[in-house]
């Protein structure tokens, strides 16, 4: 798997939200797509595990397997939860599968139940999905991934700081907000002529985790550089980082973003799955099931005590009917749009980004009026 995916989905899904803060998992998506195929056949197995860039089947499941046991390692700031909600009898070796994701298979009866499991899933951050059930949905996966774990060296309330963000790089559009702050602090660093890029580590139940935050040069557009972002950037940024002392001013931020996926995975090369000559008989022979609507809701928020970030993705299958500084640190201001990533260095490559984060424009901050 070369973990193309993960940018592809970024590219798309930022070409479609330019303007937009956005939050999503590329992991939680992958992992629902991956237990999707085991009910696939013909053309839509085939369609589906192409855009996952598997070979076969059973390397999704094997890959996917071994992503959730690693979450396991760190359950006191990871949680990885599957769900399979269904109103048909779905076939013994789609269960089966459904039970080596680690999914909690139940009859499907109401919304509410979708509901409350991403409540309970992501502890009161994503409390509602669906307004209603539509009569002719008969399954639903549920994926939910939730992160919550504090910095180690928390920032000093007493250093944030009143100060301007420029929204969507125009001198304009500026908005107060409150600026966190760490002075002459030992981070990884990186830079290049188009960005800086700076690790900030959380204590010891997340070790694994980590925080990438790439700000691009001032004169170089946010989007500009998500559309160049691929697997080659992202691993020169990670094996470039190397420990310097950082003036470090980043804002307190919150996103929510809600996402239909189905556009971008058409476009991807899924086509076949979302329409009624769709191939779902590894799930069941009695009816003709097709996908129709994969939905991804997210939630970050970063502040100086730490992270907490969530992510539910549905896949629903329906039937047709002051700038203080220490002088011998490097200066990373964020205060104009930047990336903010969640990665979990033990998992494999390519499958390693929990969230991507764009911040693209803050409200002004009332309290400081």
């Amino acid at each position: 798997m070369t973990g193309h995916l993960q940018f592809d989905l970024i590219k798309k899904l930022n070409e479609k939200n330019s303007n937009e803060n956005i939050v999503f998992s590329p992991l939680g998506l992958e992992i629902v797509l991956s237990l999707s195929s085991n009910g696939a056949e013909g053309e839509t197995q085939k369609e589906i595990l192409k855009v996952l860039n598997y070979k076969n089947v059973d390397k999704a499941n094997e890959t996917c397997k071994g992503i959730i046991k690693e979450f396991e390692k760190n359950k006191d700031a990871l949680i990885i939860a599957n769900s399979i909600l269904t109103k048909i009898r779905a076939k013994e070796n789609f269960i089966k599968k459904g039970i080596e994701y680690e999914a909690k298979i139940e009859e499907l009866k109401n919304y509410r139940q979708v509901n409350d499991w991403a409540k309970k899933k992501t502890k009161n951050n994503i409390n509602k999905i669906i307004d209603k059930l539509e009569d002719n949905i008969y399954m639903i996966l549920l994926n939910a991934l939730y992160f919550e774990s504090f910095w180690d060296k928390k920032f000093d309330p007493q250093m944030t700081q009143n100060m301007d963000f420029l929204n969507s790089n125009d001198e304009k559009q500026i908005s107060k907000v409150k600026m966190m702050f760490k002075r002459g602090e030992k981070l990884g660093y990186y830079e290049n002529n188009n960005l800086q890029a700076v690790k900030l580590n959380y204590d010891e139940k997340a070790k694994s985790v980590n925080a990438i935050v790439i700000l691009p040069n001032k004169e170089i557009h946010i989007d500009s550089l998500i559309k160049q972002f691929n697997n080659r950037m992202y691993e020169e940024i990670i094996n470039g980082l190397n420990e310097k002392n950082v003036n470090l001013f980043i804002p307190q931020f919150e996103i929510e973003f809600t996402i239909n996926m189905n556009e971008i995975l058409e476009e991807l090369g899924i086509k076949k799955a979302f329409t009624k000559d769709a191939e779902f008989k590894g799930i069941t022979d009695k009816i003709p099931l097709f996908i129709g609507k994969v939905l991804q809701k997210n939630y970050i928020n970063v502040n100086e005590e730490g992270t907490q970030a969530s992510s539910i993705t549905e896949v629903d299958y329906v039937y047709e009917c002051s700038k203080s500084k220490d002088k011998n640190s490097v200066d990373f201001i964020a205060d104009r749009p930047f990336i903010f990533i969640l990665t979990n260095k033990n998992l494999p490559k390519g499958h390693d980004i929990l969230f991507f984060s764009k911040l693209f424009k803050i409200e002004d901050d009332e309290d400081f009026y």
